[in-house]
C-alpha cells in the first residue's frame, strides 16, 4: 500500500526546511497563481524552523530520531536520497526559502500547492526514487511541464521554475486538471495573481504566514446578508481580508486588515472608523481583576447613527414615527462601552456585567414608559426600583439596569447589582492586559489564567485529562488572548505565560514532549 502523499511531502519538508541553507528567491513561479485567486495561504518554512529552536541541540536529536523513523516506512533508495537531501538541500531541487503558496480561485477550482523549483533535474531524480513509496505511475511529460499521479486524486507536477501540488479529487476532473496546469504554468505576471494589488500588499507584510481571502468566496451565499450594511452599488466582492501570522517571543500574533479598490467602499471604510474613539478604560475599576472575559469599545452614537441612516435597509425598519426615539437612543452612548464575564458555573446563569458612557437616562425612561408596546410575554415584566433604576424580571432571570452618574449599568447578577459604581480590588486596572488596551479602538480580552482556575474548567479537566492531556498543557501555558482594533488594523494576539522564549518554540517542545521525543 502506498504512503500518504501528503504525509510523506510534509515531513520532508520539515527536514529540509530545518536544514537549509540562504538563497535567493524570485516571483516567477507565482506566476502560476491565477489572478483570481479568492483564498491563498503564504508559509515560509525558513523563518518558521529558525523560530522553532532546529539549530538548538536537544531539537537536533530529535531531528536524527525522526529520520530514523522514516527508514523503516521507506525503502534504502529513498532513504538515501532523504539524508543526502538533507545534508544538501539544494538536492531536493526545491527552494524550501522561498515562500510556499496555497490556494483557490474560481478559473482553477482545485486546491493546489505552489512552490520554487531551483533545479527541475534534482527534483526529477528526487522523484524517481521516491516514485516507489508514493505512486503506482511514472513519471509523465504533458504540455509544458512533467507531472507524477497520487492515488488516483493528485497532480504532482513542475516545469523549470514551479512545482505544483494539485488536489482533483475524482478522476473524471484528470484531465480538465491537466489543462488547467498547461494554462497556468503559461501565464505571466501581468495576467497572474502578481498583477493584483492585494497580493502585492500582502507581500509587504511581515510575519512567517501570511494569507489573503475573500468574504465573498468564504461567506458563499450568505454573503448577500452582509452586502445591506455595504455603500450603495457594492457588495462583498469589493473586500478582500489581508492577514500574517508571527512568531514572537511570548506571543503568536496575528494581524488583519482590509484591502479594497472601491473608492466608495474606502469612503465608507473610512466613515466607520470615525464612528469610533480610543477607549479610555474609565469603567475598569468597577470589574475584578479575576473577570474572565472583558469588551470595551469606544463609540460615538449619533455618529454612528447617522452613517446607519444612509443605509436603506436600516431605514425601512424603522417607521418616521420611531426615527427620533431610535436616534436619541444610539446619540445616547458617548465613549466607552465595557462588558464584562464575571464568573461561569456548572448550574447557574453565568454572570455578566456592563457599565457605559451616557448623556443621561432619558432612553430608559421612555423604554420603561412604553414597556406594553415591547411585546412582553407572561411572566415578563419591568419594574421601577428608583429614578433610573430598573429591572427585568422573568421566571428564569432578572436584570437589573439603570443610570447613576451618567454612566449606565447593567447586569443579571443581583449582589454586582448592589455594588454598583463601588470600586473593587483587585480591580480589572491590576491585570497584565490592562495596558494593551491603551490606545485601542475596541477590544476583547479572554483571561485563560481565570478560565483555568473554574471550578467547571476544573472538573472538565479531571474527566478528560487522558485523552486531552496536550491540549490541556498547552491551555495552561497561555496567559490571555487579546483582540483588538485600532482603525486600520485588527490584531488577535495569543499572550503566553513564558515572556522570554519564542512561542513557535515553547509549542516545538510540547509536541516533542507529548511525542516522546
Amino acid at each position: 500500500m502506498k504512503k500518504s502523499l501528503f504525509l510523506h511531502l510534509s515531513v520532508w519538508a520539515m527536514l529540509v526546511a530545518f536544514a537549509c541553507s540562504c538563497s535567493h528567491e524570485t516571483a516567477d513561479y507565482t506566476n502560476a497563481i491565477p489572478a483570481d485567486a479568492t483564498e491563498l495561504v503564504s508559509i515560509h518554512l525558513k523563518p518558521i524552523a529558525e523560530k522553532a529552536g532546529i539549530n538548538d541541540k536537544e531539537n537536533k536529536e530529535a531531528l536524527a530520531k525522526l529520520t530514523d523513523a522514516m527508514k523503516s516506512g521507506m525503502n534504502a533508495a529513498t532513504y538515501q536520497q532523504v539524508e543526502a537531501v538533507m545534508k544538501n538541500p539544494a538536492k531536493s531541487g526545491i527552494d524550501i526559502n522561498a515562500p510556499i503558496y496555497l490556494f483557490s480561485a474560481p478559473t482553477f477550482d482545485y486546491q493546489t500547492v505552489v512552490a520554487k523549483v531551483n533545479n527541475e533535474e534534482d527534483l526529477r531524480s528526487f522523484l524517481e526514487i521516491a516514485q516507489k513509496e508514493i505512486s503506482d505511475t511514472p513519471i509523465t511529460e504533458s504540455d509544458g511541464y512533467s507531472f507524477i499521479q497520487i492515488n488516483k486524486q493528485t497532480l504532482l507536477a513542475f516545469n523549470a521554475s514551479t512545482l505544483l501540488i494539485v488536489d482533483y479529487k475524482r478522476a473524471a476532473q484528470l484531465e480538465k486538471a491537466k489543462e488547467g496546469i498547461t494554462a497556468i504554468l503559461k501565464q505571466t505576471a501581468e495576467n497572474s495573481i502578481n498583477q493584483s494589488g492585494a497580493f502585492q500588499k500582502l507581500q509587504k507584510l511581515s510575519g512567517e504566514i501570511k494569507m489573503f481571502v475573500s468574504p465573498s468566496s468564504t461567506l458563499g451565499l450568505y454573503a448577500k446578508q452582509f452586502d445591506f450594511a455595504l455603500p450603495k452599488n457594492s457588495d462583498t466582492k469589493d473586500f478582500m481580508g489581508l492577514g500574517s501570522i508571527s512568531f514572537e517571543k511570548g506571543k503568536i500574533e496575528m494581524q488583519i486588515e482590509n484591502y479594497t479598490e472601491n473608492p466608495e467602499v474606502k469612503a465608507w471604510l473610512d466613515r466607520l472608523d470615525k464612528n469610533t474613539c480610543p477607549v479610555e478604560n474609565n469603567f475598569l475599576k468597577y470589574f475584578p481583576k479575576s473577570t474572565i472575559a472583558l469588551f470595551s469599545v469606544g463609540v460615538k452614537g449619533e455618529e454612528f447613527y447617522n452613517m446607519l441612516q444612509e443605509n436603506e435597509q436600516f431605514r425601512n425598519e424603522f417607521s418616521i414615527t420611531r426615527a427620533a426615539e431610535v436616534k436619541n437612543l444610539f446619540s445616547n452612548f458617548q465613549k466607552d462601552i465595557t462588558i464584562g464575564l464575571i464568573n461561569v458555573t456548572m448550574f447557574n446563569t453565568p454572570s455578566i456585567l456592563a457599565y457605559a458612557n451616557v448623556k443621561n437616562g432619558d432612553s430608559l425612561k421612555a423604554l420603561y414608559e412604553k414597556k406594553s408596546e415591547l411585546g412582553l410575554k407572561r411572566g415578563e415584566d419591568i419594574v421601577k426600583l428608583n429614578e433610573d433604576e430598573y429591572v427585568y424580571k422573568s421566571r428564569s432571570l432578572h436584570v437589573f439596569f439603570g443610570v447613576r452618574d451618567k454612566q449606565m449599568y447593567a447586569t443579571n447578577d443581583e449582589l454586582l447589582y448592589k455594588n454598583i459604581g463601588k470600586t473593587v480590588s483587585p480591580s480589572a486596572k491590576e491585570t497584565d492586559y490592562v495596558s494593551t488596551l491603551k490606545g485601542k479602538r475596541a477590544v476583547f480580552v479572554i483571561n485563560a489564567e481565570e478560565v483555568m482556575e473554574l471550578p467547571v474548567t476544573k472538573m472538565m479537566m479531571e474527566y478528560t485529562r487522558n485523552e486531552y492531556t496536550p491540549y490541556i498543557a498547552l491551555a495552561k501555558s497561555v496567559s490571555y488572548l487579546e483582540v483588538s482594533n485600532d482603525g486600520d488594523k485588527t490584531a488577535l494576539v495569543l499572550h503566553l505565560k513564558e515572556k522570554n522564549v519564542n512561542a513557535l518554540k515553547l509549542l516545538t517542545n510540547l509536541v516533542k514532549e507529548f511525542a516522546g521525543m
